[in-house]
């Protein structure tokens, strides 16, 4: 009776543990931090100054296996003398043309300028831009969940005065991302002259430096994407259950093997649905990488080997012995 009792109370306290263990790291992988980002764009805005158009910009869609990710543009004016803003789109007050710097662009002219007549309503448009060389070493999806990967998406414009003569437009770039399926994606002002370069509120002179260019029309972004804590922590939770199916069946075969238990059907059954439950786990994994990322090698190519190795083990002695009933 009295171990009765203490198995159920440690049940209890281990259920309990790994609770506030999971609450733990719920609110620690919920935490936000966009004070630094959002510091750096006010002070951009102040730089800059009112006659300015604001350029947002929205990564939809990363692609890790080819390198690329598509962008939403859209121009918004902060001065009526640029143009007028609607709910979702704008009304150009003067002929202005944008340059994105992109791989695959939808110009109706076929190249990366985008051209807005005076008086049309308009929107924006979509690009696809490529990832930065050499960027980052672990730019690669082999490295799932702990893959990042970075995009600059280069911005100029321009506009037509009333005199007939194309004058620079300053711009400002700013970040509209609302998620990417299993990306975190966050926004860095960088330089158009010094691609190794970056806008921070530590470094006064980049504030300055930066606003000068865009002053000019000139503009420069770098998008950072890596894998979301939620992402990454149903990998983990998936892992985990690799290696318990792996664990329960090697003992479970190791246990068939030396008599310590009978090799009845219902341990055959369970090991072969403990392995073939492996490859709904590996589907399981958020994003679908490909097979042979780090974590196949690691962990499910030898879970998937060895518990097959365990089940084929215990039909061979239960097929073949006949001490024990099944």
């Amino acid at each position: 009776m009295i171990r009765a009792f203490i198995s159920r109370r440690k049940f209890i306290v281990s259920f309990a543990a790994i609770f506030l263990a999971y609450l733990a790291v719920v609110v620690l992988i919920s935490q936000t931090n966009t004070g630094a980002a959002d510091s750096i764009d006010t002070a951009l805005q102040t730089a800059v100054g009112d006659e300015r158009m604001d350029v947002l910009i929205q990564i939809t869609e990363v692609d890790p296996l080819k390198g690329t990710a598509l962008a939403r543009i859209l121009p918004w004016p902060n001065s009526e003398n640029l143009g007028y803003k609607y709910k979702s789109g704008w009304l150009p007050r003067k002929d202005i043309t944008f340059h994105v710097d992109s791989i695959i662009g939808s110009s109706p002219t076929g190249n990366n300028l985008y051209q807005f007549a005076k008086g049309d309503p308009v929107g924006g448009f979509d690009v696809q831009i490529d990832e930065q060389p050499g960027d980052s070493s672990h730019s690669n999806v082999s490295w799932y969940p702990m893959d990042e990967y970075a995009f600059e998406v280069p911005v100029t414009g321009t506009y037509v005065d009333n005199k007939g003569k194309v004058q620079d437009m300053a711009v400002l770039p700013l970040d509209y991302t609302k998620g990417s399926d299993t990306f975190d994606i966050h926004m860095t002002h960088g330089f158009w002259s010094d691609p190794n370069r970056i806008v921070s509120m530590s470094d006064a002179t980049s504030v300055h430096d930066a606003a000068d260019e865009m002053k000019h029309g000139f503009s420069s972004s770098v998008f950072t994407a890596h894998r979301s804590n939620s992402t990454k922590l149903l990998v983990i939770i998936i892992l985990l259950l690799m290696l318990t199916a792996l664990a329960s069946v090697s003992i479970m075969a190791y246990m068939v093997v030396h008599g310590i238990r009978p090799p009845t059907l219902s341990a055959l059954i369970w090991s072969a649905a403990l392995t073939f439950s492996l490859i709904s786990l590996r589907d399981l994994l958020p994003g679908k990488p490909p097979v042979g990322i780090f974590i196949d090698k690691l962990v499910y190519f030898p879970a998937l080997i060895t518990t097959l190795s365990c089940s084929l083990w215990i039909l061979l002695i239960w097929s073949t012995r006949e001490d024990f009933e099944s």
